[in-house]
Protein backbone atom coordinates (compact mmCIF):
# COMPACT_ATOMS: atom_id res chain seq x y z
CA UNK A 1 0.00 0.00 0.00
CA UNK A 2 2.68 2.47 0.78
CA UNK A 3 4.80 1.41 -2.28
CA UNK A 4 1.90 1.94 -4.42
CA UNK A 5 1.23 5.51 -2.89
CA UNK A 6 4.69 6.64 -3.05
CA UNK A 7 4.29 5.80 -6.90
CA UNK A 8 1.03 7.77 -7.20
CA UNK A 9 2.73 10.68 -5.43
CA UNK A 10 5.82 10.24 -7.97
CA UNK A 11 3.56 10.70 -11.17
CA UNK A 12 1.47 13.53 -9.37
CA UNK A 13 4.62 14.98 -9.32
CA UNK A 14 6.22 14.26 -12.63
CA UNK A 15 2.66 15.53 -13.85
CA UNK A 16 3.05 18.88 -12.33
CA UNK A 17 6.66 19.14 -13.75
CA UNK A 18 5.08 18.19 -17.22
CA UNK A 19 2.51 20.85 -17.29
CA UNK A 20 4.17 23.72 -15.13
CA UNK A 21 5.20 25.40 -18.52
CA UNK A 22 2.15 24.46 -20.53
CA UNK A 23 -1.48 25.06 -18.63
CA UNK A 24 -3.11 27.81 -18.98
CA UNK A 25 -0.96 29.15 -21.83
CA UNK A 26 -3.05 29.91 -24.92
CA UNK A 27 0.17 29.85 -27.57
CA UNK A 28 -0.04 32.10 -29.63
CA UNK A 29 2.66 32.63 -32.21
CA UNK A 30 4.29 30.42 -30.65
CA UNK A 31 8.15 30.33 -31.47
CA UNK A 32 9.84 26.94 -32.99
CA UNK A 33 11.90 26.66 -29.95
CA UNK A 34 9.23 26.62 -27.38
CA UNK A 35 7.55 24.53 -29.62
CA UNK A 36 10.42 21.89 -29.68
CA UNK A 37 11.73 22.64 -26.32
CA UNK A 38 8.01 21.54 -24.82
CA UNK A 39 7.84 18.93 -27.37
CA UNK A 40 11.16 17.48 -26.07
CA UNK A 41 10.15 18.12 -22.50
CA UNK A 42 6.94 16.10 -22.49
CA UNK A 43 9.05 13.28 -24.48
CA UNK A 44 11.49 13.34 -21.29
CA UNK A 45 9.25 13.19 -18.69
CA UNK A 46 7.67 10.20 -20.30
CA UNK A 47 10.68 8.29 -20.17
CA UNK A 48 11.10 9.67 -16.47
CA UNK A 49 7.83 7.56 -15.84
CA UNK A 50 8.74 4.37 -17.91
CA UNK A 51 12.47 4.28 -19.19
CA UNK A 52 14.13 2.33 -16.41
CA UNK A 53 10.58 -0.29 -16.57
CA UNK A 54 10.00 -0.51 -19.84
CA UNK A 55 9.86 -4.65 -19.49
CA UNK A 56 6.81 -4.72 -17.37
CA UNK A 57 5.10 -2.76 -19.71
CA UNK A 58 2.52 -4.66 -22.23
CA UNK A 59 2.27 -2.85 -25.36
CA UNK A 60 1.26 -4.69 -28.86
CA UNK A 61 2.71 -3.57 -31.74
CA UNK A 62 0.87 -5.25 -35.15
CA UNK A 63 -0.46 -4.16 -38.26
CA UNK A 64 -3.65 -2.74 -36.78
CA UNK A 65 -2.13 -0.99 -34.00
CA UNK A 66 0.51 0.30 -35.39
CA UNK A 67 -1.45 1.38 -38.80
CA UNK A 68 -4.02 3.09 -36.94
CA UNK A 69 -1.96 5.05 -35.06
CA UNK A 70 0.15 6.04 -37.74
CA UNK A 71 -2.90 7.32 -39.97
CA UNK A 72 -4.67 9.06 -36.79
CA UNK A 73 -0.66 10.52 -36.28
CA UNK A 74 -0.99 11.81 -39.96
CA UNK A 75 -4.43 12.98 -40.23
CA UNK A 76 -3.72 15.38 -36.63
CA UNK A 77 -0.40 17.22 -38.50
CA UNK A 78 -2.82 17.55 -41.87
CA UNK A 79 -5.71 18.75 -39.94
CA UNK A 80 -4.35 22.43 -40.22
CA UNK A 81 -4.94 22.27 -43.73
CA UNK A 82 -7.80 20.26 -43.91
CA UNK A 83 -9.71 22.46 -41.72
CA UNK A 84 -9.01 25.02 -43.35
CA UNK A 85 -10.26 23.96 -46.45
CA UNK A 86 -13.70 23.10 -45.45
CA UNK A 87 -14.11 24.81 -42.36
CA UNK A 88 -14.92 28.34 -41.85
CA UNK A 89 -12.04 29.99 -39.25
CA UNK A 90 -14.17 31.16 -35.65
CA UNK A 91 -12.99 34.58 -35.05
CA UNK A 92 -16.35 35.39 -33.24
CA UNK A 93 -15.39 32.44 -30.55
CA UNK A 94 -11.51 33.33 -29.92
CA UNK A 95 -12.12 36.59 -29.72
CA UNK A 96 -13.79 35.63 -26.02
CA UNK A 97 -11.64 35.40 -23.44
CA UNK A 98 -12.98 31.53 -23.04
CA UNK A 99 -12.30 30.48 -26.30
CA UNK A 100 -8.87 31.87 -26.22
CA UNK A 101 -7.79 29.63 -23.54
CA UNK A 102 -8.59 26.59 -25.87
CA UNK A 103 -5.77 27.29 -28.37
CA UNK A 104 -6.43 23.75 -30.21
CA UNK A 105 -9.65 25.60 -31.94
CA UNK A 106 -7.19 27.23 -33.50
CA UNK A 107 -5.56 24.37 -35.30
CA UNK A 108 -2.00 25.89 -35.76
CA UNK A 109 0.85 23.73 -36.07
CA UNK A 110 2.92 24.93 -33.75
CA UNK A 111 0.78 24.18 -30.99
CA UNK A 112 -0.81 21.23 -32.37
CA UNK A 113 2.60 19.77 -31.84
CA UNK A 114 3.04 20.46 -28.40
CA UNK A 115 -0.80 19.04 -27.80
CA UNK A 116 0.41 15.94 -30.16
CA UNK A 117 3.12 15.23 -27.21
CA UNK A 118 1.55 16.03 -24.35
CA UNK A 119 -1.22 13.42 -25.31
CA UNK A 120 1.55 10.79 -25.81
CA UNK A 121 2.54 11.77 -22.60
CA UNK A 122 -0.72 11.42 -20.69
CA UNK A 123 -0.38 7.86 -22.24
CA UNK A 124 2.40 7.20 -20.83
CA UNK A 125 1.11 8.22 -17.34
CA UNK A 126 -1.76 6.03 -18.16
CA UNK A 127 0.78 2.94 -18.23
CA UNK A 128 2.76 4.05 -15.39
CA UNK A 129 -0.34 3.92 -13.48
CA UNK A 130 -1.78 0.24 -14.45
CA UNK A 131 1.36 -1.41 -14.75
CA UNK A 132 3.63 0.15 -12.23
CA UNK A 133 1.80 1.92 -9.32
CA UNK A 134 -1.43 -0.37 -9.34
CA UNK A 135 0.53 -3.22 -10.53
CA UNK A 136 -0.48 -6.21 -8.50
CA UNK A 137 -4.23 -5.24 -8.05
CA UNK A 138 -7.08 -7.27 -9.22
CA UNK A 139 -8.69 -5.90 -12.77
CA UNK A 140 -11.28 -4.35 -11.17
CA UNK A 141 -9.93 -2.98 -8.62
CA UNK A 142 -7.02 -1.41 -10.38
CA UNK A 143 -9.34 0.12 -13.60
CA UNK A 144 -11.74 1.68 -10.30
CA UNK A 145 -8.57 3.19 -8.71
CA UNK A 146 -7.49 4.54 -12.07
CA UNK A 147 -10.34 6.01 -13.25
CA UNK A 148 -10.74 7.65 -9.94
CA UNK A 149 -7.34 9.25 -10.02
CA UNK A 150 -7.65 9.79 -13.49
CA UNK A 151 -10.41 11.60 -12.90
CA UNK A 152 -9.11 13.73 -9.79
CA UNK A 153 -5.76 14.71 -11.98
CA UNK A 154 -8.97 16.26 -14.27
CA UNK A 155 -10.43 18.25 -11.58
CA UNK A 156 -6.95 19.95 -11.75
CA UNK A 157 -8.21 21.81 -14.71
CA UNK A 158 -10.17 23.72 -12.71
CA UNK A 159 -6.91 26.49 -11.95
CA UNK A 160 -6.14 27.10 -15.88
CA UNK A 161 -9.62 26.50 -17.69
CA UNK A 162 -13.53 27.86 -17.14
CA UNK A 163 -15.06 25.80 -14.61
CA UNK A 164 -17.82 24.37 -16.98
CA UNK A 165 -15.00 23.17 -19.34
CA UNK A 166 -12.62 21.55 -15.98
CA UNK A 167 -16.05 19.81 -14.73
CA UNK A 168 -17.04 18.55 -18.55
CA UNK A 169 -13.43 16.96 -19.01
CA UNK A 170 -13.51 15.50 -15.57
CA UNK A 171 -17.19 13.72 -15.83
CA UNK A 172 -16.51 12.85 -19.69
CA UNK A 173 -12.89 11.19 -18.15
CA UNK A 174 -14.97 8.62 -15.63
CA UNK A 175 -16.07 6.42 -18.89
CA UNK A 176 -13.19 7.44 -21.01
CA UNK A 177 -10.56 6.06 -18.46
CA UNK A 178 -12.76 2.89 -17.30
CA UNK A 179 -12.95 2.15 -21.37
CA UNK A 180 -9.10 3.02 -21.82
CA UNK A 181 -8.14 1.21 -18.47
CA UNK A 182 -9.39 -2.20 -19.90
CA UNK A 183 -7.68 -1.32 -23.31
CA UNK A 184 -4.40 -0.17 -22.38
CA UNK A 185 -4.32 -3.57 -20.24
CA UNK A 186 -4.86 -6.03 -22.63
CA UNK A 187 -1.64 -4.01 -24.68
CA UNK A 188 -3.90 -1.65 -26.80
CA UNK A 189 -2.27 1.55 -25.57
CA UNK A 190 -1.69 2.77 -29.57
CA UNK A 191 -5.80 2.50 -29.95
CA UNK A 192 -6.05 4.49 -27.04
CA UNK A 193 -3.45 7.22 -27.84
CA UNK A 194 -5.06 6.89 -31.31
CA UNK A 195 -8.69 7.63 -29.98
CA UNK A 196 -7.38 10.13 -27.43
CA UNK A 197 -5.88 12.22 -30.30
CA UNK A 198 -8.49 12.23 -32.73
CA UNK A 199 -11.44 13.30 -29.75
CA UNK A 200 -9.67 16.08 -29.50
CA UNK A 201 -9.61 16.87 -33.82
CA UNK A 202 -13.56 16.03 -33.34
CA UNK A 203 -14.27 18.13 -30.66
CA UNK A 204 -12.87 21.26 -31.39
CA UNK A 205 -13.65 21.13 -35.02
CA UNK A 206 -17.23 21.67 -34.40
CA UNK A 207 -16.38 25.30 -33.79
CA UNK A 208 -15.08 25.51 -37.59
CA UNK A 209 -18.54 24.33 -38.55
CA UNK A 210 -21.27 26.98 -37.25
CA UNK A 211 -24.53 25.80 -39.44
CA UNK A 212 -23.80 22.25 -38.00
CA UNK A 213 -23.48 23.72 -34.30
CA UNK A 214 -27.06 25.69 -35.02
CA UNK A 215 -28.11 22.63 -36.59
CA UNK A 216 -27.86 20.40 -33.39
Amino acid sequence: MFTMLLKIFFLLLVLAIANVAYKGRTFNKTSLNRVVALSLWFIVCSFVLLGTNYQKLLVTFNFTTVGIFIITTLVWFLFPKLIRLYGTYPNSYLKDKKGNTRFMVRFELPSMTIKYFEVLFQQAAFLFLLFLALEGLPTVASIFLFTLIVAIIHLGNLFFLHYKWALFYSVLSIPMATLFGYTILRGFVLLTASVHLIFYLVFNARYWFPRVQNRN
